[in-house]
């Protein structure tokens, strides 16, 4: 917790101006799933996916001179395997690194799930252990479409006369398009309940040139590992509150105000705490609009959201200017996102009801499904 909150003040420190006319103001971003009574998180190994993967299927050709050769898959049993190692192994790191979970390895979660299999209560079993929840990942479907072409070019050659001669020669790809889905499950240990499922999805494709030598194609087991690295981000916004910042410029000093154009060097060179001195005097004493925006700006960016809500409405009471009225709502977005997400943080999320009695099926139907 203090690490993710930290992380706020240091953001005030580093960003308060990113540049010459930007202040940017820090807030935490709540997870779109309230994680703060399930910190302590067990993390199973990813179940592979169990459908049909053909062996030795040959790869068709889109054309007469393609349909000449006989081309293996490149997918294989051991792609599947291999793919879902790699879905723990991405897992399990984005969320440590996240530095919000305590979090249960892999391989001794999946050793309690087994212990399921002999009668023991799975989810006694981890609240023993003092975790809230369990995550288990699951490939519920890898499909590859793949087919060779060929493409003409021509060929010039010169014989022992001089003569020169064309022929007709042909360059020959591939195309594998890969598709995944797959699906996290977030089980209450309390409850015994699954709280949440969230599925991601995705496609893609490569081309390439091949040799007609070849026996078998590329392994497009480097297609599914990147569409699961790029799942970690939506994986982040779900689970995860982290912290953010929203840039607003300074209002530009329109009506010029003298007094105030030493606080647009302060920001501009950095020195936060001077230029919000100068706007709040040029306000008080001119109640000068644009130094009473940009003060309040400077005040939003320490994490002063009331205080620069406070002084908004001030200046809303003296001016009608839709700048001044879309701070203020942006800043009350804010203050409310800020609050939820340190309230994941801090783990003041309402309570589970009790559950009488626990069992194991819900566990098996997600790993056996």
């Amino acid at each position: 917790m203090r690490r993710l909150l930290s992380s706020v003040i240091l953001l005030v420190l580093l960003f308060a101006v990113s540049c010459s006319t930007t202040v940017s103001i820090p807030y935490i971003q709540p997870s779109v799933i309230d994680m703060g009574g399930y910190r302590n998180l067990a993390v199973a190994s990813a179940v592979p996916y169990r459908g049909f993967v053909p062996y030795t299927g040959w790869i068709p050709g889109r054309d007469i001179y393609a349909s000449r050769f006989h081309i293996r898959t490149g997918y294989s049993y051991s792609v599947v395997s291999g793919v879902a190692e790699y879905a723990t192994e991405e897992l399990y790191s984005t969320l440590l690194n996240s530095g919000f979970f305590n979090l249960l390895s892999p391989s001794r979660t999946d050793a309690i799930l087994n212990r399921g299999s002999y009668g023991y209560d799975i989810s006694e079993e981890f609240r023993a252990l003092g975790y809230d929840a369990v995550l288990i990942p699951r490939i519920d479907n890898m499909s590859v479409d793949e087919y060779i072409y060929s493409e003409p070019y021509e060929e010039w050659w010169t014989d022992s006369e001089g003569r020169r001669h064309r022929s007709i020669e042909y360059e020959y790809y591939y195309r594998q398009t890969a598709s995944i889905t797959y699906t996290l499950t977030l089980i209450d240990t309390e409850t015994g309940s699954i709280v949440t499922r969230r599925t991601f999805t995705d496609s893609r494709y490569r081309e390439n040139s091949f040799d007609p030598i070849w026996s078998r194609l590329d392994d497009p087991g480097y297609l599914f590992r990147r569409m699961l690295s790029s799942f970690n981000e939506g994986i982040l916004r779900q689970f995860v509150p982290r912290t953010r910042v929203y840039d607003v410029t300074l209002m530009n000093n329109k009506p010029k105000n003298e007094s105030a154009e030493i606080a647009y060097k302060y920001a501009k060179d950095g020195n936060t705490a001077s230029a919000l001195a100068v706007f709040q005097d040029v306000w008080e004493s001119s109640q000068h609009l644009p130094s009473g925006y940009n003060a309040a700006l400077f005040i939003a960016s320490q994490g002063k959201y009331d205080e620069a809500l406070d002084l908004l409405l001030e200046i809303q009471n003296l001016y009608s200017d839709e700048k001044v009225r879309s701070l203020y709502r942006d800043i009350m977005t804010i203050r409310s996102r800020n609050e939820e997400g340190v309230g994941q943080i801090t783990g003041s999320s309402s309570a589970v009801d009790a559950k009488e009695h626990n069992d194991n099926d819900v566990y098996f139907a997600v790993l056996n499904h």
